[in-house]
Parts: structure tokens; sequence; C-alpha cells
């Protein structure tokens, strides 16, 4: 084979991915995802925080949870609200 011809040939493909190459990729993305999501509760727990909410037992579970807004998973469920009050 002559040498012009070598050089002028394209490159070779990359390698085709591998499993476990897609599979750490897959799990990257998950955790950039949670990543987010969990700097965005931190936001929101600060904001709390900085407010210094105080808590009274003989309010109850409704009024206490509702104090603390979207920031509780369950708000709606147990306020019968958003929690926005």
């Amino acid at each position: 084979m002559p040498r012009w011809n070598a050089i002028s040939s394209p490159p070779a493909p990359p390698p085709p991915a591998t499993a476990p190459a897609n599979s750490a990729s897959k799990q990257r993305q998950q955790l950039q995802k949670k990543h987010i999501e969990l700097l965005g509760f931190d936001e929101k727990l600060r904001h709390y925080a900085d407010q210094r909410i105080t808590l009274d037992l003989d309010d109850g579970v409704k009024v206490n949870y509702g104090k603390f807004g979207d920031l509780l998973a369950e708000v709606k469920a147990v306020t019968g609200g958003t929690g926005d009050e």
C-alpha cells in the first residue's frame, strides 16, 4: 500500500460505548439532578432557619406544620392546605 493512501484515509471511528461507561454516565446524571434538588432544598431550609420560627406544642401539628410552608413533604396532607397560610 502506498504511503499517500494511508495518510489520506479517514481516521478510525471511536470504539462503541461500553455498558459500564453508559451506566456510569447515567448514574452521574442522576446524581447531578439530586445535587440540584438538594441545593434548592438547602436554600429553602436556610430561609426558614433564618426566620427562627417558634413552635408551640399546644398549637398542635396542623399549626406547626403550616409554619414551614412547602419545606415539609406532607404539609398539604396534614394541614389540608398549601402551607402558605
